[in-house]
């Protein structure tokens, strides 16, 4: 949270060390927010707390608080997130050079030919879901779908007429 200006949760102009007390357990309370609640902790009055509530403007104040705790908590699991996605991107570079440098090193004699359908495969689908994601980055702001007609000709069979 940012400390460039007084925030509406630090303690107000006017506002006594134990009504900012008060405030302050209220505000930690979270889901379990009661006047009730500070009352047990301070052993104060329910009448007093009632008062220090409507003076101080603790709604007003906790929905502040709360929302602030929110977008921090949200920017720092973005933060996270583009963190974690830049790393598994360096270390997916590093795999597929070693990869590379090991496919690079291997004779075509030493592989079987199982060996050589799995590549094949493994390099179109990877080919296909790169092109896929290509395309559809391309077409992000569209609902319009294209499908491909591939027409494959009937096998002929041999007649004899």
């Amino acid at each position: 949270m940012s400390k460039d200006r007084e925030e509406i949760w630090e303690r107000q102009p006017g506002e006594s060390a134990q009504a900012f007390e008060a405030f302050k357990i209220y505000r930690d309370l979270g889901l379990k927010r009661s006047n009730q609640e500070v009352c047990k902790e301070l052993s104060k009055s329910r009448q007093l707390i009632s008062r220090w509530k409507a003076t101080w403007n603790w709604d007003e104040r906790v929905r502040a608080y709360d929302n602030a705790l929110e977008r921090e908590a949200h920017k720092e699991a973005v933060k996270n997130l583009k963190d974690m996605t830049s790393r598994h991107i360096r270390i997916s570079v590093q795999l597929q050079n070693k990869a590379l440098e090991a496919l690079q090193n291997m004779k075509v004699e030493d592989m079987s030919p199982r060996d050589i359908r799995e590549y094949i495969k493994l390099a179109t689908d990877l080919e296909r879901l790169n092109r896929t994601s290509a395309a559809m980055e391309n077409e992000l702001d569209t609902d319009e779908t294209t499908s491909v007609d591939i027409y494959m000709p009937e096998k002929e069979e041999d007649s004899h007429e």
